[in-house]
């Protein structure tokens, strides 16, 4: 993993990067009650897209898989 961990949210996703977030209940500030985002590489493993409604200006983004 490559993890660019984010302090503000990005204009957009650079290409070859996914936006993925951790499974604390999203919020729109980073840092909040524990949410955290980073870009990583894409195809990374154990992601999941997330139709969240989290950042709909940035399209898809991903969330790590919960443990099965």
């Amino acid at each position: 993993m490559t993890a660019e961990y984010l302090t503000v949210l990005p204009r957009s996703i650079p290409e070859g990067k996914w936006l993925v977030h951790n499974t604390v209940r999203p919020t729109r500030r980073l840092g909040s009650r524990g949410f955290r985002a980073w870009l990583d590489e894409a195809g990374t493993d154990q992601r999941e897209q997330r139709p969240c409604g989290w950042a709909p200006e940035l399209g898809l983004h991903y969330r790590v898989s919960r443990p099965g």
